[in-house]
């Protein structure tokens, strides 16, 4: 395996206890070529981050139905089927004046690919989104306040509720942690719940996910599928899937060489 950063190692750490459900400290440290002493400071920074937990020399997933990756794990995960999707849905967006992104890595990503960002009025609950809209071209930022979720990197609660109650969105970005039988889940009924106010004041609310969010499982509903008027997802959905969400909403297959399928 060739050599990674240590944002890139530990995001991969990740999603490979979350495909193996444990795996060795001494296995993980061969497989990337490191010390068993470097990645052990990894371990121990997704130990902080209450992602993993280490026992007698195997490392296993915290993060589950209940819970999500923090933020700055999540951005390193999947990041070629994700750049596809934000591609997409950023040409998607580029038609609309008002747009709110959500705290989703996808989301966030696709902000470098919104056309003519000077022109646009975006709205954003997540910290990270926030940062890489004052520092661009962008002339008009929204910025909403509430309960601050570390994990998320994010603003909810009812006060960010209460704002998003007083405006309207011409779209909205929005990321899911589930997709399971028509219904978009997520982890926290905080995030549930606020994502749900969203959707409902959006003229056209788009779902931005990859295709493994339909093999994961969440607790809170938070919206059916039909209640958005795009679902873009990677090419790695298989045709069966495919076939079903095609009759709950429009849906755009973005793939890699950056080609779209409606």
């Amino acid at each position: 395996m060739a050599k990674a950063t240590q944002e890139e190692r530990q995001a991969r750490i990740v999603e490979l206890i979350i495909d193996h459900g444990s795996l060795r400290v001494d296995d993980l440290a061969d497989l990337f070529g490191v010390s068993v002493m470097t990645l052990y400071r990894d371990l121990a920074a997704l130990e902080a981050h209450q992602v993993i937990a280490r026992h007698r020399g195997t490392v296993s997933l915290l993060v589950s139905s209940i819970s999500e990756a923090p933020f700055a794990f999540r951005l390193y995960q999947e990041t070629e089927a994700k750049e596809a999707v934000a591609r997409e849905a950023a040409r998607l967006v580029s038609r609309y004046s008002s747009i709110f992104v959500d705290d989703s890595s996808t989301a966030y990503l696709a902000l470098d690919h919104i056309g003519v960002p000077e022109s646009k009025a975006f709205i954003t609950n997540a910290s990270p989104a926030a940062i890489k809209i004052g520092a661009g071209e962008h002339q008009s930022l929204t910025m909403l306040g509430g309960l601050f979720d570390r994990a998320l990197d994010a603003y909810f609660g009812p006060t960010t509720n209460r704002q998003v109650g007083e405006l309207a969105f011409e779209t909205a970005l929005i990321g899911a942690a589930s997709v399971k039988d028509g219904s978009i889940y997520h982890p926290f009924s905080e995030a549930a719940l606020f994502k749900r106010e969203v959707i409902a004041r959006t003229e056209v609310p788009i779902l931005a996910i990859t295709a493994d969010k339909l093999s994961r499982v969440a607790l809170h509903r938070l919206a059916d599928l039909s209640d958005f008027s795009y679902l873009i997802i990677d090419d790695t959905v298989t045709d069966q899937d495919l076939n079903y969400l095609h009759t709950l909403t429009n849906v755009i297959v973005a793939n890699k060489e950056g080609k779209d399928n409606v």
